[in-house]
This record gives structure tokens, C-alpha cells and sequence, in this order.
């Protein structure tokens, strides 16, 4: 008997979230902090400071690998379970994230064409399909 595709995508989806990863240091401060550094290096960007989260590569083809390179973008996103705060209140206190494709991640910054996120506490570098990461959002 097959296993249907939404059984696939949920199992594949548990395993992204509650599997094993590469273990990454995010910021160390507090929330306060965290908006004080942002301040301090100003952006036209809006911020977002999250906890509990994830840098998610994606699987691509070299060509799409190329074309991501040629809009300066490179396959990675991020995943956060918990925002704790939002320049634009675009995301509320509690809420989950998953970002665009990166643009820059140095330390606990990870940057997308739109956002700057601040990566607050532990986290995990993980790899996954780009089928697996959209599913993410039919399930909460």
C-alpha cells in the first residue's frame, strides 16, 4: 500500500524540526540587547529577534544555485519556532518565522533581501528539500 504524499510531507517535516543538525551559537544577550546592536548598525531594513531556530539549506540544482548567486542570494533560509520581537510588528511575540532566501549570515545575523534577524541563544544548521521547508506553513 503507498504512503500518501501528505504522510510523506508530514514525516519529512518532523524530521526537519526535531531532527539532529550542526549546533550554532546565536546572540548572547537579551531581547533589549539584541535591539540595542540593531540600532547601533542601522539598516533601511526591518528586524526581526528570534529564539529557537534553524539555518535551513536547500537542496537546489546548480542552476538554480547560479541564479540565486546572480541576484546575490544564496540557498539558505531561516527557520525560527519563536519571535520575541519585530521592528514593524510584521510578526507578533510567539509567532514562527521561516525567511526568504539569504543574503548574508555573519555571527548571529542572518540578512534576506528584506530583513535583518537576529539569532538569539543556540541553534541548528540542518539541510532539507525546498517541498519540505514550504510545508512547514500548512501545518501550524
Amino acid at each position: 500500500m503507498a504512503v500518501s504524499p501528505m504522510i510523506d510531507a508530514l514525516r519529512d517535516v518532523a524530521e526537519l524540526l526535531n531532527g539532529e543538525g550542526e549546533s550554532l551559537a546565536g546572540f548572547a544577550g537579551d531581547v533589549a540587547e539584541a535591539e540595542a546592536m540593531v540600532i547601533l548598525h542601522p539598516s533601511w531594513k526591518p528586524y526581526c529577534i528570534v529564539r529557537d531556530w534553524m539555518l535551513i539549506e536547500i537542496a537546489v540544482t546548480d542552476e538554480f544555485r547560479q541564479s540565486l548567486a546572480g541576484d546575490g542570494l544564496q540557498p539558505y533560509v531561516l527557520y525560527a519556532s519563536n519571535v520575541l520581537s519585530h521592528s514593524c510588528n510584521k510578526r507578533l511575540t510567539g509567532d514562527w518565522v521561516r525567511s526568504t532566501f539569504q543574503r548574508s549570515f555573519e555571527g548571529s545575523v542572518f540578512e534576506t533581501h528584506n530583513t535583518v534577524y537576529i539569532l538569539l541563544g543556540e541553534g541548528l544548521r540542518k539541510k532539507a528539500r525546498i517541498e519540505t521547508v514550504m510545508a512547514i506553513v500548512g501545518l501550524y
